[in-house]
């Protein structure tokens, strides 16, 4: 970073913003009070001060909107990531607005500011579409919870099983006619039913809107390729595909492999607690929706080569668990222990596999 003869810290709030500019040379540190957020009358404040400078506030509420405001008006300012940014018990001691943005000023001038990577405006919309979607998903589950729950309470079972003799599914089509034959004795219960079945339509209803959305903008944005080439990882769908592209964004702001791996949480831990992790040491910090679509796409498909390929040389895991029952595939036996394992090839193993998750992060750049 380089060095600035003043340094800008804001604490920045939804209708207020305290500015504190601490001057490099004398240390003296003039702070101001802003209402309302004029970034205009902010932008022209800090002009009057020795430059080169540096802006920067602690992400938050506010998001990304001070920096895009403030950056279109020739100032030079970042987000800084509050996970990084020292604090001491002095700190905690006293916490207000004043003492908040001088110790953001004090953080630039000793080179302790980590700014966070600022998505475009395009970007941003993905990730809003993206929690929405979860929201929606999370609100019909809940409605279907309550449906079920009021049934149980009503000593309503749906039962049965199927040819397979698997217990038959919650939400198909023969149960919603089994739903349809259901009229409870008093009229409480009668409105009370049609009342949260209307709450898991229009809760579905809404969801299917908002992916319906969520696919033409995803379509209409800079990230469709992205997401179209995740889709082919098995177990990647729309909504996991899309809302992987929309918070790794370019991949050009990574400056090399160890910042990929790190931010995706594939970097290792401690040597005592990293071989106590079942898929090789992987760290449990980063982000954990890149880590799971990594280590998926680790599994099913050989490196540096297309699912197709793949598929057509036999280089597919084979299925797991429920896959592996309803294809009529054995298990494997469970393995040895102790020192009748056997040892790992070159590249194998649990941190074989890490290298291989590695492979196929890097593979996405």
């Amino acid at each position: 970073m380089p060095r600035y003869s003043t340094a800008f810290g804001m604490d920045v709030h939804l209708r207020s913003t305290t500015v504190c500019a601490l001057d490099a040379e004398t240390g003296e540190a003039v702070t101001r009070r802003f209402r309302g957020n004029p970034w205009g009358e902010v932008a022209e404040w800090m002009s009057g001060f020795p430059g080169p400078s540096l802006a920067a506030y602690e992400s938050g509420y506010l998001g990304f909107a001070p920096q895009r405001e403030l950056s279109g008006l020739g100032v030079d300012c970042v987000v800084a990531a509050v996970s990084k940014v020292p604090r001491s018990a002095a700190d905690l001691s006293s916490k207000n607005d004043r003492n908040d943005a001088a110790r953001m000023a004090k953080a630039i001038l000793s080179h302790d500011v980590t700014p966070v990577w600022v998505p475009s405006p395009e970007t941003e919309g993905l990730r809003d579409l993206a929690a929405a979607h979860d929201a929606a998903t999370a609100r019909l589950a809940a409605a279907k919870q309550r449906l079920l729950a009021f049934l149980a309470r009503r000593g309503y079972v749906y039962g049965g099983t199927t040819p397979a003799g698997n217990p038959r599914k919650y939400w198909t089509y023969g149960f919603l006619r089994w739903l349809d034959g259901i009229h409870p004795a008093d009229d409480g219960g009668i409105r009370a039913l049609a009342a949260l079945r209307n709450e898991v339509e229009a809760a579905d209803e809404t969801r299917e809107a908002l992916l319906a959305e969520y696919r033409a903008a995803v379509a209409a944005g800079p990230l469709s390729a992205e997401v179209e080439a995740l889709q082919s990882i098995k177990g990647c769908g729309f909504a996991l595909a899309a809302a992987f592209a929309s918070e790794v964004g370019d991949f050009s702001r990574f400056r090399s492999g160890r910042q990929v791996t790190a931010y995706f949480g594939l970097a290792p831990k401690q040597r005592s607690s990293a071989d106590s992790v079942r898929l090789g040491g992987i760290s449990g910090a980063g982000n954990a929706l890149v880590r799971k679509l990594a280590v998926e796409g680790s599994w099913c498909y050989a490196p540096g080569r297309p699912p197709a390929e793949a598929d057509a040389q036999g280089l597919r895991r084979a299925p797991r668990d429920k896959d592996a029952r309803e294809e009529g595939v054995r298990e494997a036996p469970a393995p040895p222990r102790g020192d009748d394992r056997p040892r790992d090839a070159a590249g194998e193993g649990e941190r074989g596999h890490r290298g291989r998750a590695r492979e196929v992060v890097l593979a996405l750049l």
